[in-house]
Formats: C-alpha cells, sequence, structure tokens
C-alpha cells in the first residue's frame, strides 16, 4: 500500500495534496538545477526522471517524518 493509500482523507483533497507535492517537486528540482547553473536541456529525458525521482523520495521522507497538519501547511493546503 503506498504513501498515498495509507492517507485516511477524502479522494478530492488527496488530490489536491499530490498537485502541490508535484509542484513542490518541480520546485525543488528547478533550484537543484540553478544551483548547478545547469538547465534541463542539458539531460536527457532518462536522467531527468532520476533527477525528478529523486526530489520526489527526498521530500516524502522528510514529510513522513512530520504529521499530516505538518504535511498540508508544507504544501501550502488549508483545510478552512
Amino acid at each position: 500500500m503506498s504513501f498515498w493509500d495509507r492517507l485516511r482523507v477524502d479522494r478530492k483533497l488527496k488530490e489536491k495534496i499530490k498537485e502541490a507535492f508535484e509542484k513542490r517537486v518541480e520546485l525543488r528540482v528547478r533550484a537543484r538545477l540553478a544551483e548547478n547553473r545547469l538547465s534541463p536541456e542539458d539531460f536527457s529525458e532518462e536522467e531527468l526522471a532520476i533527477i525528478y525521482e529523486d526530489e520526489r523520495l527526498k521530500l516524502m521522507d522528510e514529510l513522513k517524518s512530520k504529521g499530516l497538519l505538518a504535511l498540508l501547511a508544507a504544501l501550502g493546503i488549508s483545510l478552512f
């Protein structure tokens, strides 16, 4: 069972979380490339996929160590 399946929230909120998560991954990848003065064109699709997956895993590990409310706050999602 994946992390997303174990979240006990409604489907709409899960989709919102996944969307925000992917946006955060995108920002992290851009920052990682900018730090090294690189652009996405410098990499093959396979290499970019590896970089994205690495950032997803890093972010997932960070968020797993926190609770659901911290997860939502980190992704900029409000319940109210």
